[in-house]
Parts: C-alpha cells; sequence; structure tokens
C-alpha cells in the first residue's frame, strides 16, 4: 500500500501532464470534480487513472495532500517533508508538519520527532509529543522545562501528554508552589474541576491550604472563612480576588460588606483593594442603587 501510494505521488510530482489532457479550465475542473466523487466512492483505479492529468490545475496539490494525509500513519518521513517543501504556503500543509509529529510519536521514533521537527512545535500535542522525545533521547533536563511551560495552564491538557508529565512528576521537580501555580491559573480560568484535582494533590504538609481551596471551590461564599484561615500570599490573596468575583456576582451588597474584612484578613495593599472595589462596581453597572451605594461607587 505504501509503495502503490509513493509510486503515485511520484507521478504526481514529477511527470508531466498527456497533450491528450491540454485542455481547458472547464474541463479540468470537471475532472477534479469525478475525481473528488471516485475518491468519497473509494474507486482508487478512477483515481489513479485520472489524477495525473491534472498537474496544471490550480487545486491540484489540494489533492496530492489528500493522497499524502490520508494514510499519514503510513507515510515516510522524507515524502512529507518533500510535500512541505513544495507547497509550503498551502493552508492544509500548515498541519502537516503537527499532525506528523504525532504520527511518529506513535511509532515510538523519539529520534525521527526531533530529525523532523529540529524546533519546537506550536500545538499543545505536538508539543508534549516533542519535549517526550528529548526526554527519552537524554535531554531530560530541556524535557522537565518544557513540561513545566506546558503544565501551567488552568485548562485541561490532551492524553498525549501524560506520558512526559509523568517522567517530570517521578523527577521530583513539581513542586508545592508549582501546583499552587496551576491551581491559581485554573480558578482564574473558572474551571472547578481542575482546582478541585490539583488541590488532591498537594503533599500532606500543604493539607490545611489543601483543605481550605476545595472548601472555596466548593461554595465561594466563605471566602472570609478562607482569607482568615490561610496565611496572607500572593497566592491566596489572588484566590481572594476570584472567588469574591463570583460572590459579587450572587449578591453584589454582600460583596461590598466583605471588603474591609477581606483586606484585613490578606493584608491586601492599595491595589487589590481597589481591584475588589472595582469587582463590585462593575456588577453595580445598570442596578438600581440607594443613595448610599452611589455614594460609595463614586
Amino acid at each position: 500500500m505504501v509503495k502503490w501510494r509513493n509510486w503515485i505521488i511520484g507521478i504526481c510530482m514529477a511527470g508531466t501532464a498527456s497533450s491528450a489532457w491540454a485542455d481547458s479550465l472547464d474541463q479540468q475542473r470537471q475532472r477534479y470534480q469525478q475525481i473528488k466523487q471516485a475518491w468519497d466512492s473509494n474507486q482508487m483505479a478512477t483515481v489513479d487513472q485520472l489524477l495525473p492529468t491534472l498537474q496544471d490545475y490550480p487545486l491540484y496539490p489540494y489533492l496530492q495532500y489528500r493522497l499524502l494525509a490520508q494514510d499519514l500513519d503510513q507515510e515516510t518521513t522524507l515524502a512529507v517533508q518533500n510535500f512541505i517543501r513544495q507547497y509550503p504556503t498551502l493552508p492544509p500543509a500548515r498541519s502537516l508538519s503537527t499532525r506528523f509529529i504525532n504520527v511518529l510519536a506513535y511509532r515510538q521514533d523519539w529520534q525521527g520527532v526531533l530529525n523532523f521537527s529540529p524546533t519546537e512545535p506550536k500545538p499543545v500535542q505536538a508539543r508534549c509529543n516533542w519535549y517526550y522525545a528529548k526526554w527519552a533521547t537524554g535531554q531530560q533536563q530541556a524535557a522537565f522545562d518544557g513540561a513545566k511551560q506546558i503544565w501551567l495552564r488552568g485548562t485541561a491538557l490532551p492524553a498525549d501528554c501524560d506520558k512526559l508529565f509523568s517522567v517530570w512528576q517521578a523527577s521530583g521537580q513539581i513542586s508545592p508552589i508549582t501546583i499552587l501555580e496551576r491551581i491559581r491559573l485554573a480558578m482564574k480560568a473558572g474551571n472547578d474541576s481542575l482546582v478541585s484535582y490539583l488541590a488532591k494533590t498537594l503533599p500532606t504538609d500543604y493539607q490545611t491550604m489543601s483543605d481550605a481551596i476545595q472548601a472555596l471551590q466548593q461554595d465561594p461564599l466563605t471566602v472570609s472563612t478562607f482569607a482568615s484561615a490561610v496565611g496572607p500570599t500572593d497566592f491566596t490573596r489572588q484566590a481572594t480576588i476570584y472567588a469574591f468575583t463570583r460572590v459579587a456576582r450572587q449578591d453584589m451588597e454582600n460583596a461590598r460588606s466583605l471588603i474591609p474584612i477581606l483586606v484585613r484578613a490578606q493584608k491586601m495593599g492599595p491595589e487589590d483593594e481597589q481591584a475588589l472595589k472595582e469587582i463590585v462596581v462593575w456588577r453595580m453597572m445598570g442596578s438600581d442603587l440607594t443613595s448610599e451605594q452611589a455614594r460609595w461607587r463614586r
């Protein structure tokens, strides 16, 4: 099968259109649609016959891409590289490189991943596979540094990243501070399930913090309890502000009354205090205010 595809690609890329097919653009367009219909119906003999006749047709590269991409997991590195070099600006080709990195990772060809892509790809799945390839080829610290960059986000990550994070975790380089930083990012993103999961991974000497975070996530109205129970740090102040935002959505007046309590408990500076006030002011927009609330808002 691979030999057949490579033979077809070679014919399509190297051959020239027969004079018998030197016809009008309309005729080429009709033949293009004919090839697409045959392909959709798995009539590959018709595709085989007609594909070499469209080499001068503007959409011909898309047919070549389809030929290459339909069985990408069986393609050679050389075939993919040749296609990318020939059509560097073709829109589908822009994702071909990262897709093939994932193919090579599935084959566990880790050196092949790095040979094919000497520079770090951008999509997360390919990045995880690329950094795991670094680890598998003896560049452990580079892999762990990359793992941390990828991991520090407030959203879920592809399953392909698990093996990279597993070796990073086994290295002992995931500190409680790093976990708290991702919890902060998850709070900011409103990702409650990730916050709860990460809080449970904190070590036993962080049990008080773990319990406080989980209680706060389950009920943001306990924000004053949280602020008083945990010592003030940059993390706890940010966690307090994120929970306060949720309180303000539910009960603007209650949130307003909590501001001095939270500022005092978490030893907030003027900037954080102003942030709390602005959260309430924003919730006041469009609301019917009492005269006292209106004065406070000013």
